[in-house]
């Protein structure tokens, strides 16, 4: 946490100063910086993770899809939340399917009718009979 508040003021002050200000070794710093975060390597391979999932299936799957293939599959829990703010800084967008539109009958067509052979009436004068 204070190495990663070091590298974020890295350019309002110095190094030094803020090394013994929050009383860590400079030594201690600079490891960490040559090595890397624990918390950017685990990001850099979630994102992966989200990346192969979004690509695999064909561009569809949103956050909730993901969250579930994330613990189905690798036995991660991560929030929806976070796993929509990756996706956004990501540029991945789900596909969205259309809407199922019902097709209902087209009166208006120069096709023969069937002819009304029963010839019922379903309209009736009064109310219950």
């Amino acid at each position: 946490m204070k190495y990663a508040w070091i590298k974020e003021n890295k350019l309002n002050f110095s190094i030094t100063t803020m090394c013994k200000v929050l009383k860590v070794n400079m030594s201690s710093y600079y490891h960490w910086v040559r090595t890397g975060c624990i918390e950017e390597r685990v990001d850099e391979e979630l994102n992966s993770l989200i990346k192969s999932i979004f690509k695999a299936n064909r561009e569809a799957y949103g956050q909730r899809r993901i969250k579930e293939a994330l613990l189905k599959k690798h036995g991660l829990i991560v929030s929806k939340r976070r796993i929509g703010n990756i996706m956004k800084s990501l540029n991945l967008v789900p596909k969205m399917r259309k809407k199922f539109k019902v097709n209902t009958t087209d009166s208006n067509h120069n096709l023969p009718i069937a002819p009304n052979i029963l010839d019922r009436d379903f309209y009736s004068g009064l109310a219950n009979t």
